[in-house]
């Protein structure tokens, strides 16, 4: 399932409703992702975009309105009414609520990239460092790149150091290729108010490439969004049972209490959780 003449990679995870389209982030995969997302109701479904685990492979270069025609594919095959997405895969998902802006009823944005414009010069170039780091072959380079792309106080806090190296770890072991985008995820984002999905728009700060800014101002552009934004000394990271809780409240079918019967959480051995 997927986009016209591909094929993308699925892993599915629980059952029932809702259908939880889940998009994951520049360098991750739908592996990755599940740790974040374990315990939201329903049937999760984590697309691998092509190029990442068993996909398709991507030709060189990608924009968000390709990555939008690879979600909608697999959210029309398995009937999503609900969306989760990680950076790059929260961009698909603005891309594609922008072209079908009543696909989703619900709908959860996590460290948005960039609204109506392309990310800044300077942050693009944090990208282009990390990708030169990966290539290059050298994790700790690559960890001292990332770790550029974050405050002091970020950088510092609990689990940091454990967030880099499983980071770098897992972008060096990354087949698809990693150069970012110049492209933004919508042409305007007055075009946003027509999305009528619930949305829950998370932020981070400290975090130099997803700008707490941005998020702001997606939850703002949305007519039925709310944000939250988790401070640099107590980040996603280390706050997973925090956000599980937040995904697991906000996209839980609205006749259903939020934490009645949801799944025990253990994370998997060895499990990176990036949030690039």
């Amino acid at each position: 399932m997927g986009a016209r003449g591909a094929v993308n990679e699925v892993l599915v995870v629980g059952d029932g409703e809702p259908v939880v389209l889940v998009a994951h982030a520049w360098g991750a995969s739908a592996r990755v992702m599940l740790p974040t997302v374990a315990g939201v109701p329903g049937t999760l479904v984590a697309v691998n975009f092509r190029g990442y685990g068993g996909s398709s492979p991507r030709p060189n270069g990608w924009t968000y309105a390709d990555l939008a025609e690879e979600l909608a594919g697999v959210a029309r095959a398995v009937g999503a009414s609900a969306a989760v997405g990680q950076s790059m895969g929260a961009g698909a998902l603005l891309a594609l609520a922008d072209g079908e802006p009543d696909l989703f009823t619900a709908m959860a944005l996590l460290l948005p990239p960039a609204v109506d414009e392309p990310i800044p010069a300077e942050i693009h170039e944090m990208f282009r460092r990390v990708h030169v780091a990966r290539l290059a072959g050298d994790p700790a380079e690559l960890r001292a790149e990332i770790a550029r792309c974050m405050s002091p106080e970020l950088r510092d806090a609990r689990g940091g150091a454990v967030y880099l190296r499983a980071y770098a770890l897992m972008l060096m072991a990354c087949s698809a290729p990693t150069e970012r985008p110049g492209n933004a995820p919508v042409p305007d984002r007055a075009r946003l108010a027509r999305v009528r999905a619930r949305t829950l728009v998370v932020g981070q700060e400290g975090d130099l490439i997803h700008r707490t800014e941005t998020a702001l101002a997606l939850a703002a552009a949305l007519p039925a969004a709310r944000s939250h934004v988790f401070p640099a000394t107590a980040p996603m990271w280390s706050e997973r049972l925090a956000l599980r809780t937040l995904l697991t409240d906000h996209l839980a079918p609205a006749d259903t209490p939020a934490l009645a019967g949801h799944r025990a959480v253990t994370d998997p051995p060895g499990t990176a959780d990036p949030l690039s």
